[in-house]
C-alpha cells in the first residue's frame, strides 16, 4: 500500500490504466530508466518531475524538463501540493490522475483511526452583564434628588456697576438742576431781604453771583 495513501493513474499516453503506488519519499518520474516511475515517451525528459513527501502528501517539482509539468492545466513553475483528483499532465500527451489519500481524521501511521473529537466546551453560570452604559453617574445611596433645574446653565449677570453709575449721574444732575432754579429765582424773584444775606454768604469764600 502507498505510504501516502496516494496513486498515480495514467489516463493517457503510454502504459495508460496503470497505477503507481506514491511508496516512497521520493518518488522520480522521467523517461529514463532509473527512475521510480518511467514513462517511454517523447513528450518526458529523461528527468523529469520528483515527487517529495511531506506530511500526508507530495510536493511535485519540475525538473527543468523541456515540455513542462502541470496540475490541472497550470504550468509547475514552484514546488506544488498534490491533492487527490489532480491530473498532472507531463508535456502534452501524458495524463496522470491523483487517486486515494487519507480520509478526514486520519494519519500516515493509523489509517482508518478517527482522531478525538472534543465536545464544545459548555457554558456554565449566568450569563455575562452587558456594558456599562457611560453617561452621567448615577446618584448616591441615600442621598436627595437633585432640585429642579439642576444642570441648567448659571443666569447670566445683570451690569451692575453701569447702573448704579447712570443712577448716580442722573441724581447729581438733578441736584445741580434744582439749585440753579432756586438760584435763578432768588437773583429774580426774591426780595433784596432775602438775596442780599445770600449773597453776602456766598462771597465770604470768594464766590460772586452778581
Amino acid at each position: 500500500m502507498a505510504v501516502s495513501g496516494l496513486q498515480l493513474l495514467v489516463q493517457q499516453g503510454p502504459r495508460a490504466g496503470q497505477a503507481f503506488d506514491l511508496n516512497r519519499p521520493i518518488v522520480t518520474i522521467g523517461r529514463e530508466a532509473g527512475n521510480d516511475i518511467v514513462l517511454d515517451d517523447p513528450q518526458v525528459s529523461r528527468q523529469h518531475a520528483r515527487l517529495t513527501l511531506q506530511g500526508a502528501s507530495y510536493m511535485i517539482e519540475d525538473l527543468g524538463s523541456t515540455n513542462g509539468s502541470f496540475i490541472n492545466g497550470r504550468r509547475v513553475m514552484t514546488p506544488t501540493p498534490l491533492n487527490p483528483g489532480d491530473k498532472l499532465g507531463l508535456g502534452d500527451t501524458v495524463v496522470l490522475e491523483v487517486q486515494g489519500g487519507l480520509g478526514v481524521g486520519e494519519t500516515v501511521v493509523g489509517r482508518g483511526q478517527p482522531q478525538a473529537v472534543m465536545p464544545p466546551p459548555s457554558s456554565f453560570g449566568a450569563p455575562l452583564p452587558p456594558p456599562p452604559v457611560y453617561g452621567a453617574p448615577p446618584p448616591a445611596f441615600g442621598a436627595p434628588p437633585p432640585p429642579p433645574g439642576y444642570g441648567a446653565p448659571p443666569p447670566p449677570t445683570q451690569k451692575q456697576g453701569i447702573s448704579c453709575w447712570v443712577w448716580g449721574c442722573g441724581c447729581l444732575f438733578l441736584i445741580v438742576l434744582v439749585i440753579v432754579l432756586i438760584g435763578v429765582y432768588i437773583y429774580f424773584f426774591a426780595p433784596a431781604s432775602i438775596t442780599g444775606p445770600i449773597l453776602d454768604f456766598f462771597k465770604q469764600f470768594g464766590i460772586n453771583l452778581i
